[in-house]
């Protein structure tokens, strides 16, 4: 009976801190709706191009829990938070009207900096 308190209790907070990401993903898309309703402008772009972050925003939280698995940044780790980081800086950049051009070679540049810095991990 003892065990099954425990598995509970374990269960309880996970289901809390799904919904503290559930609540703050809530916040983020009625922010963006909020903000196209009102005619706010960024940059001169409509707030709409934001949604992209959406996807940007799971993939660093898939990111972020690799991470408390692991408990250490690991090269499976930095993967991930690469594939929520470089779209990021993609929509940025044009965001605020630099040239994207540039950013495909940095992401080569931190791929590799990964398999240097974390060769022998997994």
């Amino acid at each position: 009976m003892k065990q099954e308190t425990v598995v509970n209790s374990e269960q309880v907070k996970g289901e809390h801190e799904v919904g503290k990401w559930m609540g703050a993903f809530m916040i983020l898309t009625g922010a963006i709706f909020l903000m196209g309703t009102s005619g706010i402008t960024i940059a001169g772009h409509s707030p709409s191009m934001l949604v992209a972050l959406v996807p940007i925003y799971w993939i660093g939280v898939s990111a972020y829990r690799r991470y408390k698995e692991d408990g250490r940044l690991t090269r499976r780790v930095f993967s991930i938070a690469v594939f929520a980081v470089l779209p990021f800086a993609y929509m940025a950049a044009m965001a605020l009207g630099y040239s994207v051009s540039g950013l495909w070679p940095l992401g080569i540049i931190v791929v590799g900096v990964s398999f240097v810095l974390l060769g022998g991990s997994k």
